[in-house]
């Protein structure tokens, strides 16, 4: 029997897969200054980016944008693209909450203003892990986030549940990567890279969604997400 042979009477299952988005972390550190990839699919993609695995769950852990104002764009924009990743059978958004902190100036003026925190996603994150693990729930933790908040858990199931494969992808631009830190989990033994991004155009939604249980119904991309024309 050839080697090909082997591999097409090979009855293994793939180790099974979820992966952790950090909604918020991955946001500002790629797709505020790439809004043309906003639109993504994250169901795909990170089936593309784990071949050999069989990626069975994508958790979203986001907040609800602007919810006190009801004007606003930045919060519609977020409405279409969470009813866009509802389609997908295999992603589940987790809500955090934004909370308003004061902030005193530090210039001459002193003045007092609030700035919003996103409040919940780390413990959030962490819960979702650790639940998955206790319930073997997967073979392979994936997460996403540049966020040492987000170590404890990691460590806890590398420590207690050796079996568990854990791997962590820090999102970064190419630019952005000398000023990011990976040797955290590496040292700890836990593989940790930069989130490859080559894929990604690949893997976005077509302009026009249709939403689930209803074929009359469409979101569409936000305009501003279109690709920006080329500098002339």
């Amino acid at each position: 029997m050839t080697n090909r042979d082997k591999m097409n009477n090979d009855s293994t299952p793939r180790p099974r897969a979820i992966v952790y988005i950090d909604g918020y972390n991955w946001y500002h550190a790629i797709f505020k200054h790439r809004p043309e990839w906003k639109w993504l699919n994250i169901q795909s993609f990170f089936e593309m980016l784990r071949p050999r695995e069989s990626v069975v769950s994508v958790k979203f852990f986001t907040a609800i944008v602007d919810e006190e104002d009801p004007n606003s764009e930045a919060r519609e924009r977020q409405s279409r693209y969470l009813a866009a990743l509802g389609t997908l059978p295999k992603v589940k958004t987790i809500f955090g909450k934004f909370q308003n902190r004061e902030v005193t100036c530090r210039a001459e003026c002193g003045r007092k203003y609030q700035v919003p925190e996103e409040k919940k996603t780390d413990v959030n994150i962490a819960v979702e892990i650790m639940s998955d693990a206790f319930q073997n729930a997967c073979d392979s933790i994936i997460l996403v986030s540049g966020d040492s908040d987000a170590q404890p858990p990691l460590f806890w199931v590398k420590q207690n549940l050796s079996r568990k494969h854990i791997s962590v992808y820090v999102p970064a631009l190419p630019e952005e990567k000398s000023n990011r830190r990976l040797h955290f989990y590496q040292q700890n033994g836990i593989n940790c890279d930069f989130l490859p991004l080559d894929g990604i155009k690949g893997h976005l939604f077509k302009n026009a969604v249709r939403l689930a249980g209803d074929e009359a119904r469409f979101v569409v991309k936000p305009s501003s997400w279109a690709r920006p024309e080329p500098a002339r």
